[in-house]
């Protein structure tokens, strides 16, 4: 699995980086950067919280194919 994030619609309110800091972190102009797009699968659960609580939709999970 796999975490997306759509450039532009980030709020920088950074609830994805509260929940996974080791998957994503502020860049310097205050918004949200994917450091890792690949989910371990330890991960997957707490990357899915993190994704569901971004209030802007900036961020999507993506299957494998």
């Amino acid at each position: 699995m796999r975490v997306e994030h759509a450039q532009g619609t980030c709020g920088g309110v950074e609830n994805c980086v509260a929940v996974a800091p080791d998957y994503f972190e502020v860049d310097e102009a205050g918004l949200i950067r994917v450091v890792s797009a690949v989910i371990a699968d330890a991960d997957v659960e707490r990357v899915t919280q993190a994704v569901g609580e971004c209030p802007t939709g900036a961020l999507r999970l993506l299957k494998d194919s």
